[in-house]
């Protein structure tokens, strides 16, 4: 499908319940694959985006679509920012995760920086790129940011995402540290996970 010259018909909104499984597929996108690898297998039979699904429509916690702005273009959602107080991380039951993979992944949960308000996903669907959706996005979340009282962003890349790197520094992201993942068959990203950090 050939880009689509994005206009004034781009609405950006909060999202909704219904928004669910949209915002599945465009979180699991967002994550470089470690939904799936935190998820994958735990239900038979289920996708990422399936698992993924009860926690976005619910009205509470860190996943609720309450926490999700989204772009639509003339009806379809194609695009979300998520994000939410770090500090919410603290508090993050993990418990029905296998120990192994919480432990492989330790060190992005000790790398942030408390008291921001932290960007856990954005994604945009492939056709749409490359046309200002995503800074629109962030726009619409910094803005966010500001009316919940908070004077900062943070958000987490990997390291060997050069794409997403370029449009987080056109933005005034800043490096504030980083989260020595290890390589794994299930998880493919060398350098591990890089903290940016943006005033707002």
């Amino acid at each position: 499908m050939p880009a689509t010259m994005i206009d004034d018909r781009l609405i950006l909104r909060p999202a909704c319940a219904d928004d669910a499984p949209d915002l599945a597929r465009l979180i699991d996108v967002a994550g470089g694959g470690v939904y799936g690898f935190l998820l994958d297998g735990l239900v038979p039979g289920m996708t990422v985006p399936e698992m993924l699904m009860p926690g976005l429509a619910g009205r509470t916690g860190s996943l609720s679509h309450r926490q999700s702005g989204v772009a639509e273009w003339e009806g379809r959602v194609i695009g979300v920012a998520h994000g939410y107080p770090v500090d919410w991380i603290r508090t993050e039951d993990y418990s029905g995760l296998p120990p192994d993979r919480i432990d492989h992944l330790a060190s992005f949960s000790q790398t942030h920086d408390w008291g921001s308000y932290f960007l856990s996903a954005l994604a945009v669907d492939e056709a749409f790129r490359h046309q200002g959706v995503a800074a629109r996005l962030l726009g619409g979340f910094y803005e966010r940011a500001r009316d919940l009282g908070f004077d900062r962003v943070t958000l987490h890349v990997w390291a060997d995402n050069a794409a997403a790197q370029r449009l987080y520094a056109k933005e005034g992201f800043v490096e504030a540290g980083r989260a020595a993942i290890p390589w794994h068959e299930r998880l493919p990203h060398q350098g591990g996970s890089v903290l940016l950090r943006r005033s707002v």
